[in-house]
């Protein structure tokens, strides 16, 4: 019973690949994938929205769970973070029911964003990233004798 809404998300191919595809289901070979454009950040951000861009964009490139189809859940996730920062400050300048309301509701909201750049260590321990082997330098003689 039911549709193709039912049941959990499936999991992105590339995932499954990294943590060695545990349940042994096909593997989409026609997943599309995102252009290896160079990420520009957004325009619209807010301040603390672009400072925090500068602070995460560098992480999330070099683990690579940041591409250019990624570029407006990443923007919502640091202008979620602005806010989160900017509730906490209230909080100590004017503390109310408001603004502490507004920080747990923000924090829940990131959460999922959290997790999906892999920025939390639960979500990193789920991802086997395979380690950069250094090349081997190449000989001056190698193909030579064939």
């Amino acid at each position: 019973m039911g549709n193709q809404n039912s049941g959990r998300r499936p999991l992105p191919t590339a995932i499954k690949l990294l943590r060695g595809n545990p349940g042994q289901r096909a593997i989409n070979l026609n997943e599309p994938e995102p252009p290896g454009d160079a990420l520009v950040k957004p325009d619209g951000l807010s301040l603390g929205g672009a400072a925090f861009w500068d602070e995460l964009a560098p992480v999330c490139l070099h683990m690579g769970t940041l591409t250019s189809a990624d570029l407006r859940p990443f923007a919502s996730l640091c202008e979620l973070q602005a806010t989160f920062t900017a509730c906490a400050k209230l909080k100590d300048t004017a503390p109310s029911n408001f603004s502490a309301k507004l920080e747990r509701e923000t924090a829940a909201a990131l959460r999922p964003y959290y997790e999906y750049f892999g920025l939390t260590p639960s979500a990193r321990s789920r991802i086997s990233v395979p380690k950069q082997t250094p090349a081997m330098p190449v000989s001056k003689w190698a193909g030579v004798l064939k």
